[in-house]
């Protein structure tokens, strides 16, 4: 979707349904979506790393395709597999006032990061 049109399309529907006019719009940045290939060797090394590292097949999920410096990267590098890791679990609830991470996490995700660098 071109990120322009749909901040012209999302600033018009506010507009239209806000309550007696009353919202004020400043658009600042504008940020294309990205889509990672999982396909690749990069890819395959990981999830062996991870099954490792926690004892269970990992699950990709898809988070954080706005991050600008996906987009970059990929332009500037388009045959690179780009790989974003959070270190979060279901229970953390990432980006609220009471986020947290379970130590034993890190533990893992540290331990499958360790095996990843050793199988590339």
């Amino acid at each position: 979707m071109d990120p322009a049109a749909a901040q012209r399309l999302l600033i018009a529907h506010l507009r239209a349904h806000t309550p007696y006019g009353r919202v004020e719009i400043e658009p600042l940045t504008l940020g294309r979506g990205f889509a990672a290939r999982t396909d690749g060797p990069a890819y395959g090394a990981m999830r062996a790393a991870m099954r490792e590292a926690f004892g269970v097949d990992p699950v990709t999920t898809g988070q954080g395709g706005s991050i600008p410096l996906t987009v970059a990267l990929s332009e500037l590098h388009p045959g690179a597999e780009i790989m974003l890791l959070g270190v979060e679990e279901p229970a953390c609830r990432i980006h609220v006032t009471d986020e947290s991470v379970e130590p034993r996490e890190l533990e893992r995700t540290a331990h499958a990061l360790a095996l990843f660098l050793a199988a590339i």
